[in-house]
């Protein structure tokens, strides 16, 4: 099969695979999208990013999304890891790469196009008739997905290619160094809203032109003038010293993040991001005074999401597909004061007394195993990030409160049907015991 075959394959199996979908949806909400737009609560979701968004659009957030970002697998047939780190017997830190997530999809392309072409036209449901969706790419596969972007969304309602540079990353002998991305931007309908903002231009040889009805400006460089931002952006990598360097193999500065939501929202308006990886759009979107959706399929990423987000003050309500299921680990947290309150709760007081960790070596590098077993003898509290609480919980898991099990102190209210989950250092969930 020719790679056009199979990309006309991979298309009509993502139709049928989005037909079906589609086919099973039950709108149980009669409120408008714009109220609900109005009344989304922050969300972050762990699972299929197509459950997530058929039960948005069971609640009634079809067309609610002014901006849709997503930074998808890229066809890269590689792995990628991510980083943390222990501390051994000797009193030593010691980094730990571990696997985040695979991007090899060996089916074939067609495979890779029916996945995304199924997630488009979702997208393309909840996406807002003003609004814009931006598919952030790489050489791997941005011809491909701009065929498949053309025949869903339009030729017509294509709007730019944005080609963002940047200096990390490798180089070979057999070709050109490969320092950008691609970042594909389209619209639903003609009426989308835009807001381009300006940059510098200098001057030749950076001297004043005085030109009648140039307005021209002057800094420590010379002289320039405003004009509109190119489609080409030059926007640094998140360095290894950086302070929002969260160790996830593909997160993506803030910095592109806010130019992306500036251009395509305003305050209230509501961002949807469904690989969201580390967080990056989600924190973005927070600090711009933007309500945000995001869903990622790994445990790493969510967590990872919900640890920045809470350090960055945001409230979200935490869902999952699935429960976490029973393994061979532990964690026990005590219950150090329960004191009730005028109303009938208690205020629990509660710490983390033993954890087991359960260790997927499989996912850790060679030889970075031996530093893991090594640090579990030495101390395997230090193997637990973060705690998740459910203070009513129902039968189903809603994460209510995070806290970072480093820092902070177990304290939350409860009418005292409360479940904990203890999150460890490579996202692994373990429903704890409160003794």
């Amino acid at each position: 099969m020719t790679t056009i075959e199979q990309i006309l394959e991979g298309i009509k199996s993502g139709r049928a695979l989005y037909e079906s979908v589609q086919g099973s949806v039950s709108v149980k909400n009669a409120e408008t999208s714009a109220n609900k737009a109005k009344l989304a609560t922050n969300e972050l979701y762990l699972g299929d990013n197509i459950t997530y968004m058929k039960g948005l659009i069971e609640r009634g957030y079809s067309g609610a999304f002014k901006l849709l970002y997503i930074d998808p697998p890229f066809f890269t047939r590689s792995s990628f890891n991510a980083s943390v780190n222990v501390t051994g017997s000797d009193g030593k830190s010691h980094r730990i790469h571990h696997l985040a997530y695979d991007d090899k999809f060996d089916r074939s392309l067609e495979y890779y196009i029916e996945n995304m072409t199924a997630r488009l036209l979702m997208m393309r449901d909840l996406l807002a008739d003003d609004g814009l969706m931006w598919v952030h790419l790489d050489w791997h596969s941005s011809h491909y997905i701009k065929l498949v972007l053309d025949e869903l969304m339009g030729a017509g309602n294509f709007v730019n290619e944005i080609i963002w540079c940047y200096k990390s990353g490798g180089s070979g002998k057999r070709h050109f160094a490969r320092k950008h991305d691609t970042i594909l931007v389209y619209s639903k309908t003609k009426d989308y809203s835009i807001n381009v903002p300006q940059e510098k231009s200098y001057n030749r040889e950076y001297k004043a032109y005085r030109f009648k009805g140039v307005k021209e400006y002057q800094d420590e460089k010379g002289w320039y003038t405003l004009v509109n931002m190119k489609d080409v952006w030059n926007i640094d990598m998140v360095g290894r010293t950086s302070a929002e360097r969260t160790g996830y193999a593909t997160q993506k500065p803030l910095e592109l993040a806010r130019r992306i939501i500036e251009a395509s929202t305003v305050e209230g308006d509501l961002v949807g991001d469904f690989f969201c990886g580390s967080g990056s759009v989600l924190e973005a979107a927070y600090s711009l005074g933007r309500r945000f959706a995001g869903c990622d399929s790994e445990k790493l990423a969510a967590a990872m999401s919900r640890k920045r987000l809470k350090k960055a003050g945001a409230e979200f309500r935490f869902a999952k597909e699935t429960e976490a299921a029973a393994g061979s680990g532990k964690a026990d947290i005590t219950v150090v004061s329960k004191d009730e309150l005028s109303d009938g709760r208690y205020l629990y007081k509660c710490r983390l007394t033993d954890f087991v960790p359960e260790i997927e070596t499989g996912s850790i590098r060679m030889k970075d195993r031996a530093y893991v077993y090594e640090a579990i003898k030495a101390d395997r509290l230090q193997f637990a990030d973060h705690v998740m609480v459910d203070p009513d919980y129902d039968g189903r898991f809603d994460c209510r409160y995070i806290f970072d099990l480093k820092t902070e102190e177990i304290t939350f209210i409860s009418k005292g049907k409360a479940a904990l989950a203890v999150v460890d250092i490579f996202g692994k969930e373990y429903p704890a015991e409160v003794n």
